[in-house]
């Protein structure tokens, strides 16, 4: 029979290597978690097919470029990146005619100072004049609601002289202020502005080197980026940034010219309004095309060269990502594009929705 010291040896053994046993088990158990979450991080589960609940898509209604440079590539890395296999496409609802557009039409001109009844060209056409010093002109479409609005600020040469402006900001408030007091300023065309400096040479509108040289100041308006948010990530944090990009890279939505007057009818002399409407919440997920495939496209003469940036000899590529096209037209879905950046301003265009999924014409 054991005595009681024996026992207590035994009882203390089996104490000791059950406690390392534990510690063992419990190493184990968190290396083959962090195993497993180090496998699954570089073998993710496959992602769910592309929902492309809008069915068939509209081709991307680029306009026709003949003339384009010969193109290389010549990326920081030495090769076209890895993008997405998928991106979102939005519903961007096309205006139709209706009973309600003339008088919006008209409440619109009467906000931008236009009181007497316009000109009709065409049912969809209007325009409105007024007989004051600038000869105002304001040139609308009623259905899309574009618009150009133009002042002849040459019949007042002192407005060439006012251009006391304070600074970037400055400009910007104040003429986002007043295309929001007129009702023409939507949320997702706010954040994303360029501003050019202009100065009056033998009565047209040159390039000012600063600011303070500036007799006139060009703001452009352009859609804000999409933001793609983790959502695995507790802080909302934006893991991807799609820029839109319009058939005229350095055009915005909206582009005012304003002088220096305090006068509101004198301090806008040029609106080019352009603004479409996009459903952010009503999107959908189409399959894209990898960047070598869009590559591939754009050399073979397929894609947009867009008017800014050389037309012929060659040019260079630097960057390629994902964006977003802005059509000059009302468009029925935001859809995405591959942009190709290269030298000199050069800007190009390839739809990036795989092809199966674009309606053939």
């Amino acid at each position: 029979m054991a005595t009681l010291t024996e026992a207590s040896v035994v009882a203390r053994k089996a104490i000791k290597w059950g406690a390392i046993g534990f510690v063992g088990i419990t190493i184990l158990w968190y290396i083959g978690v962090a195993a497993l979450d180090y496998y699954k991080l570089l073998n993710p589960p496959p992602l769910p097919p592309a929902g492309a609940s809008f069915g068939v898509l509209s081709e991307l209604n680029f306009p026709a470029s003949k003339d384009r440079p010969k193109m290389s590539l010549e990326l920081p890395t030495g090769v076209i990146p890895a993008f997405p296999d998928r991106m979102r496409v939005y519903w961007a609802p096309t205006k139709r005619s209706g009973f309600a557009d003339a008088d919006t039409a008209v409440d619109t001109a009467t906000a931008l100072g236009f009181l007497f009844k316009p000109f009709q060209p065409t049912e969809t056409d209007y325009i409105w004049t007024n007989q004051d010093q600038l000869s105002s002109k304001l040139e609308m479409n009623i259905i899309s609601g574009h618009f150009v609005l133009s002042r002849q600020w040459q019949n007042n040469p002192a407005l060439a002289t006012m251009g006391n402006f304070q600074s970037d900001k400055q400009v910007i408030t104040e003429t986002e202020n007043y295309i929001k007091r007129i009702g023409l300023l939507n949320d997702d065309a706010v954040g994303v502005e360029k501003v050019t400096y202009l100065k009056n040479d033998a009565a047209k509108l040159v390039s000012a080197l600063s600011l303070s040289d500036a007799d006139f100041v060009q703001l452009d308006l352009f859609r804000k980026n999409i933001d793609e948010i983790d959502p695995n990530s507790k802080t909302k944090e934006i893991k991807a940034s799609y820029p839109f990009y319009r058939t005229d890279p350095s055009k915005g939505l909206i582009r005012v010219v304003v002088s220096g007057s305090k006068i509101q009818s004198e301090k806008v002399v040029y609106m080019d309004y352009e603004y479409t409407n996009i459903d952010y919440a009503k999107n959908s997920t189409y399959p894209v095309k990898t960047g070598e495939e869009a590559w591939d496209e754009l050399s073979g003469g397929g894609g947009f060269v867009t008017p800014i940036g050389p037309r012929s000899g060659e040019v260079k590529i630097r960057r390629v990502f994902l964006g977003y096209y802005d059509s000059n037209e009302n468009q029925k879905y935001a859809m995405p594009i591959f942009v190709f950046l290269g030298d000199q301003g050069f800007t190009a265009y390839v739809s990036a929705v795989r092809n199966e999924w674009i309606e053939k014409k």
